[in-house]
């Protein structure tokens, strides 16, 4: 499915314009919704070449062992690890047991729609401590 039909992101593409992304909180605090087609289609590469029941995929230091005991890293040499939340708290519990701080869980939880419920969602820390979001494709 295309970023374009999925219900809720028509909303944030618009907004992002040229740009594809959009940004939101402090320097240090900043969550970066990523809506570029090149990333979501990679994402959704990777999500079709893993049919794991997920509604969260997230780029982790370590693909083995348990989610829990990992942390949220950057894309580059990460382990996709997919988990799948019932609903936005829970997605926003696991954020914060990833390593990922009070303030962009809740950042993520007021501009991604559909977090843990009707849109699957990319996560990964940028190496300067940013969170991004990539809307993957709507699972309903």
């Amino acid at each position: 499915m295309s970023p374009e039909g999925i219900p809720g992101i028509e909303r944030l593409i618009e907004e992002a314009g040229k740009g594809q992304e959009l940004q939101y909180g402090t320097n240090q605090d900043r969550l970066r919704i990523d809506l570029r087609v090149d990333d979501i289609e990679l994402w959704q590469a990777h999500r079709a070449s893993h049919p794991d029941n997920a509604n969260l995929l997230l780029a982790c230091e370590s693909g083995s062992g348990e989610l829990l005991d990992t942390r949220l890293t950057w894309v580059v040499g990460a382990a996709i690890r997919p988990a799948w939340v019932g609903g936005s708290a829970q997605a926003m519990d696991l954020l914060r047991t990833l390593g990922v701080s009070a303030q962009l869980v809740e950042l993520a939880s007021l501009h991604c729609p559909g977090l843990g419920e009707s849109i699957i969602w990319a996560f990964h820390l940028e190496r300067h401590g940013w969170l991004t979001a990539t809307p993957v494709q709507s699972w309903t």
